[in-house]
């Protein structure tokens, strides 16, 4: 198939182990992993527990100039209310949940975002 034919086709919604080991790798990093899709940075964070890691810090940003105005509140930054923090609770089960309701909460609000995720062990 060609280069431009392969612009048109939807990616795959399931990353391989090979992608997700590449992920885990980056988000053990400084500069975290590239911009992920929804479905992208779910089953990065999935794939995390089964390494004894959770999500410590997760950036969203719009994928275009017409979503709602930033709000950190789709985010986890460490400065999350008591029980909402990475730092409170250093459980990757309960960090894991913190980061699906924040996918539901944007989901809620209309909001199409990206994310980059930072992963470590308790």
């Amino acid at each position: 198939m060609s280069p431009a034919r392969e612009d048109f086709l939807a990616p795959d919604p399931t990353p391989g182990e090979e992608q997700l080991l590449a992920w885990l790798a980056a988000a053990r990093t400084g500069g975290g992993t590239p911009w992920l899709r929804p479905e992208q940075a779910e089953a990065l964070a999935r794939f995390a527990l089964t390494q004894g890691e959770g999500v410590r810090l997760m950036e969203a940003a719009a994928l275009t100039m017409h979503e709602p105005p930033r709000d950190i509140s789709w985010e986890i930054l460490g400065a999350d209310a008591p029980g909402e923090n990475w730092d409170d609770h250093r459980d990757p089960h309960k960090a894991f949940i913190l980061f699906q309701s924040k996918l539901r909460l944007a989901a809620h609000e209309g909001a199409r975002l990206q994310y980059k995720l930072w992963l470590g062990r308790p």
